[in-house]
């Protein structure tokens, strides 16, 4: 008995080593949205008015002992509407991203719509991590996270920002290993190797992404990242900088896309993004976005893509103010300079408790757009509703 006390006392710290953490969030949302009259004209978006409910949520666990570790999370939402009975496309908008793996090789998902609802069941984390000192590994299902735009953010083609959409708590994952080296204090690079394969039709091909990443800090003040690869079957690569300035921001991004690889019909693309940020006063922050995205032409029109509306020349503007310690307000207008098209989206935010919050939201689209060839434009209704969220 003594013995098995000395040799539990011995691998204490061992276990000591041991952490682990389990935390997540849940929402529910409401909404009561109004169709564009030209959509339901000229599309065949025959609705008028609907009410829109959306509960999701995560369940996200971590795991480490010493430099190993092991993410998970898990993402849930469901749905329900009559517009899915008629197969509308309001819905893309409501529930973007609608992907929530976009680069899939392992599935682990299930996803059911029927009748008037959708159901969406996914691990869109799973990953085994070991750090070294010089560098870190990892594999499985993993968010790959940089860069500044939270409007438009093309340098990183594995994330997309939901900065004007009511969904918030939610990131995409991809499959496939990364490794990172620390080449200095102010030199960091990570390298993906990323598959993709579709679950539908698959044809025991894999669509690789193979992809670097770097972060350079060349002064206090400035920082470069640079992207380069092969992913999509395109040739990519840009880069972004930013200066920090005492309570401000500055930052441009530029990004370049191939046509495919293959013997299909494409088009190259250039994106870029120029960005202000500041911490006006102590209540109050400021955002400016403006960019440009080359449209697809050989894109389906009736279809949102990557980014939540379909601008191709825009300029944002962001404001967050603190009313109260308990209330903030958010309001964004975003506009296509191209087609006149204007949007403005307001939140107000209330706090009940350290863990609980509540939401108030209207998408209002102020303007419409002029450009025959953006039709896409039409299809943004106008919706009002609420939130209620709660962490843990």
């Amino acid at each position: 008995m003594k013995l098995l006390f000395i040799a539990f006392i011995l691998s204490a710290p061992a276990f000591a080593q041991f952490e682990h953490d389990l935390s997540g969030n849940i929402e529910a949302q409401g909404r009561h949205s109004q169709n564009n009259e030209a959509s339901r004209e000229e599309l065949f978006q025959d609705w008028n008015r609907d009410d829109f409910y959306l509960m999701y949520g995560n369940l996200n666990g971590k795991a480490s002992y010493n430099n190993i570790r092991l993410e998970s999370n898990w993402f849930a939402r469901h749905s329900k509407s009559s517009l899915y009975e008629g197969g509308f496309l309001a819905t893309q908008a409501y529930t973007f991203p609608n992907r929530l793996v976009v680069r899939d090789m392992f599935r682990m998902q299930h996803i059911k719509q029927e009748d008037d609802y959708k159901t969406e069941s996914i691990l869109n984390k799973l990953l085994l991590g070991v750090d070294f000192e010089e560098s870190r590994f990892v594999f499985g299902r993993m968010y790959i996270n940089y860069g500044l735009g939270e409007i438009f953010n093309p340098i990183n083609p594995f994330n997309q920002p939901t900065g004007l959409t009511a969904i918030s708590q939610v990131a995409q994952g991809n499959d496939g290993g990364s490794v990172t080296y620390f080449a200095s204090d102010k030199h960091t690079v990570d390298l993906y190797v990323l598959g993709d394969k579709s679950i539908n039709n698959y044809d025991g091909s894999i669509d690789r992404t193979i992809w670097v990443h770097g972060e350079v800090q060349a002064t206090e003040d400035l920082n470069i990242d640079y992207v380069f690869g092969d992913d999509q079957k395109r040739y990519k690569g840009g880069g972004q900088v930013s200066y920090q300035f005492e309570e401000a921001m500055l930052f441009s991004q530029i990004f370049y896309q191939s046509h495919t690889t293959h013997d299909e019909i494409s088009q190259n693309f250039w994106d870029a993004l120029l960005g202000y940020d500041e911490q006006l006063t102590n209540k109050w922050h400021l955002r400016l976005e403006t960019g440009y995205q080359k449209k697809n032409r050989f894109q389906n029109p009736l279809v949102f893509g990557d980014r939540f509306l379909p601008t191709e020349y825009f300029v944002a503007l962001a404001n967050q103010y603190e009313i109260h310690p308990l209330i903030e307000i958010n309001g964004t207008i975003i506009n296509d300079v191209k087609t006149g098209f204007t949007y403005f989206i307001t939140k107000g935010i209330f706090s009940l408790g350290s863990n609980v919050e509540a939401e108030v939201f209207a998408f209002l689209p102020v303007a419409k757009g002029s450009d025959p060839e953006n039709i896409s434009q039409k299809l943004v209704t106008t919706d009002v509703g609420m939130a209620l969220r709660a962490f843990f």
